[in-house]
């Protein structure tokens, strides 16, 4: 299994940018504005969900925020297409994935239960995540699903392949992964809450910005992979 690393840049990118338009950054921040920040951050990046009240805080529009939430998508897309080494999906497939995330994300749930001001003018903010556990159901029964098609594809036999057999291979893999997925997304439910403390700080133009390593660490509470199944053959 490779490292698991929650996401790649693009998600963390697009964040970032997001966030630099903060329109606090000449004034003040209170505690209430810090909670409907990261409250509408949330709901905008995983339940493409857009709070008018948020929307004016961060000087964005609707396609702005529509923008952010297909990112997310397409971020978790590609952290799925590399975390199974799944290395010649078709449009196709990127897009069913991109819709499989869509409707794993409206399990995401989350409280921002409140927001501190530090000594320095920064905000410490506690959120609770309850993680989803799709991973979870995958795993139960990944042997039992995965175990012929290692059967069928050694090592010997794929040291043997001509490429149009190895892109054939492939594609047979992300078939069964995918529709392993979406046999359980019905199934899917929530893991017991978890709690963590992000910190809303400013930047050197005056902005306040999360960092990317909460952002990551936040990110990787909406779905728990710590169970994720092995991506070698």
């Amino acid at each position: 299994m490779k490292k698991l690393t929650k996401r790649l840049s693009a998600l963390a990118l697009a964040i970032g940018l997001g966030l630099s338009l903060t329109a606090c950054g000449g004034g003040g921040l209170s505690k209430f504005d810090a909670v409907a920040y990261m409250d509408g951050l949330l709901k905008e990046t995983y339940l493409g969900e857009f709070d008018k009240n948020y929307m004016e805080l961060v000087g964005i529009d609707e396609t702005e925020a529509q923008e952010t939430y297909e990112t997310s998508l397409e971020a978790e897309t590609e952290f799925f297409l590399y975390f199974y080494d799944i290395e010649y999906p078709t449009d196709e497939m990127r897009q069913e994935i991109k819709d499989m995330y869509a409707e794993i994300y409206k399990h995401a749930k989350f409280e921002v239960v409140s927001a501190a001001e530090q000594d320095d003018g920064s905000f410490s903010v506690k959120i609770n995540v309850e993680p989803i556990n799709i991973v979870q159901l995958v795993e139960a029964d990944w042997e039992e699903v995965m175990d012929p098609f290692y059967e069928k594809y050694t090592m010997d036999v794929q040291n043997s392949m001509t490429d149009e057999e190895y892109q054939a291979m492939d594609e047979e893999w992300a078939r069964m992964i995918v529709d392993l997925y979406l046999e359980k997304l019905p199934e899917t439910s929530n893991l017991e809450s978890q709690s963590t403390t992000v910190q809303l700080e400013k930047d050197t133009d005056g902005y306040y910005i999360i960092t990317e390593d909460d952002f990551n660490r936040l990110d990787g509470m909406i779905i728990d992979y710590s169970s994720a199944p092995s991506s070698e053959a």
